[in-house]
């Protein structure tokens, strides 16, 4: 299995195409549920990084982000799907090194990325 390289969710830079995606074999009675939570979470992440963005709760908010992100990260590397497991771990420490004003971009990208995949992955349902 080829290593993808995310460091890109950093700086901007290029991320791998979320459109190259495969599920892992034997995993459909899981893949439903899975892309079921992921999107549940997207939705509370990008509602938190907005606000995140604006200044409301930003301790608060950040905590969110900080959760929200381990979550999808450990459901995808329960499930096998590491690419989205790898852009998460990245994302985790990006959002712990990035100053404020980068934060929600980084975020906010690392959502559309994981959006595209996870509307990839349901193709294989």
């Amino acid at each position: 299995m080829e290593v993808k390289d995310f460091s890109g969710i950093k700086n901007g830079g290029p991320l791998p195409s979320p459109q190259e995606i495969q599920p892992p074999k034997d995993i459909d009675d899981l893949l439903g549920d899975f892309i079921d939570s992921t999107n549940s979470q997207l939705e509370e992440l990008e509602q938190a990084a907005l606000e995140y963005e604006s200044g409301t709760n930003r301790e608060e908010n950040a905590a969110v982000i900080r959760r929200v992100l381990h979550k999808i990260k450990g459901e995808a590397g329960m499930v096998g799907i590491d690419d989205i497991a790898l852009l998460s771990h990245s994302a985790e420490d990006a959002f712990e090194q990035l100053p404020d004003d980068y934060r929600c971009d980084m975020v906010l990208r690392f959502g559309d990325w994981v959006s595209a995949a996870i509307d990839k992955l349901a193709s294989h349902v």
